[in-house]
């Protein structure tokens, strides 16, 4: 033992690496949703499914689409780019598609969350050098960072935050005016 502190880096340590010496990397998804590109991590989605049979929901933001069936489960659907940008969503395709992602919060009343997309996303392998952080002066609701990665801007999105938001506007618990000031 040296003495000191369990967990304090000596002045000078090396940055800790794989034994292969690769810089780790993680497999992403490029999500072009309805307005704006988010970049997740693709463990957190659980399919991609078309917008069939929408079932709205009443007294809830208008970023919050309704719900659709999935698994035997009522999945709340959402606008990211309506939430975060206070926009109409506008008329939906039949040819629209939703994607079904894994609630980060481990909520037994909503463990999934739909995503409206504006198109499929696609697969990125992210590696430390390929992000570059590009701040969010508007501190967007449900955006964790901003950033560019492969020449493209991209939103880190909050999905602590949005399970958050979408659980309550869901259970009718979020009061509609807050969003929408």
């Amino acid at each position: 033992m040296t003495g000191e502190p369990r967990g304090r880096k000596k002045a000078g340590a090396k940055k800790v690496m794989r034994r292969s010496g690769k810089s780790p990397e993680i497999r992403c998804l490029l999500i072009p949703t309805d307005g704006e590109t988010l970049l997740l991590p693709i463990t957190t989605m659980a399919e991609v499914v078309d917008i069939t049979q929408l079932q709205p929901m009443d007294d809830t933001p208008p970023w919050l689409l309704g719900q659709i069936e999935w698994e035997n489960r009522q999945v709340p659907v959402f606008s990211f780019s309506a939430l975060i940008n206070g926009k109409d969503v506008g008329t939906l395709s039949a040819r629209s598609k939703i994607m079904v992602l894994k609630s980060l919060s481990d909520s037994a009343r909503v463990p999934y969350l739909g995503l409206l997309l504006g198109n499929l996303p696609r697969p990125v392998l992210v590696k430390e050098d390929t992000l570059v952080s590009t701040g969010d002066e508007k501190k967007s609701l449900g955006v964790y960072s901003r950033i560019t990665i492969e020449e493209q801007e991209a939103i880190v999105p909050d999905l602590d935050r949005l399970t958050h938001l979408v659980t309550h506007a869901t259970l009718g618990a979020l009061p509609i005016t807050q969003l929408d000031a």
